[in-house]
């Protein structure tokens, strides 16, 4: 037996700004927009990677409480394959008007080649871009 993530699901606060920031930071690092669902719910959309999806979804029947790094999600990264591919995605976040957690340097504790940068994206949840 084999298992694989085969999705992710991030619940968001407010949908338009969260669709706006991963439509543009997901595509750029090659993902495709696979589809939106909408019900009484309130909104689901998908960006898919190969067999890998991660959703954010927006529930018009909660009230959104402000993310706690506690139990539960620490944060969610995302492999690149160069120091040039992450200083892109930098660049592209730095445009965006998120919070940058931590700006883009080596990280040789983790490994030789350890290269990242971190920021919460606009409903606080912690992302990292990264070279292994």
């Amino acid at each position: 037996m084999k298992a694989i993530i085969g999705h992710i699901i991030l619940n968001v606060k407010e949908f338009n700004d969260s669709e706006l920031f991963y439509d543009k930071i997901l595509t750029e690092m090659g993902f495709e927009i696979d589809h939106v669902s909408e019900g009484d719910f309130g909104i689901m959309k998908s960006y898919k990677q190969g067999e890998h999806n991660l959703y954010i979804r927006f529930d018009r029947t909660e009230k959104s409480e402000k993310f706690v790094r506690n139990v539960g999600l620490d944060h969610l990264a995302f492999e690149l394959n160069s120091e040039t591919e992450v200083d892109k995605i930098y660049e592209l976040i730095n445009k965006l008007n998120v919070k940058i957690t931590r700006e883009p340097k080596k990280y040789p504790e983790y490994s030789e080649s350890y290269y990242a940068f971190y920021f919460r994206d606009p409903n606080g949840i912690p992302l990292e871009v990264y070279l292994q």
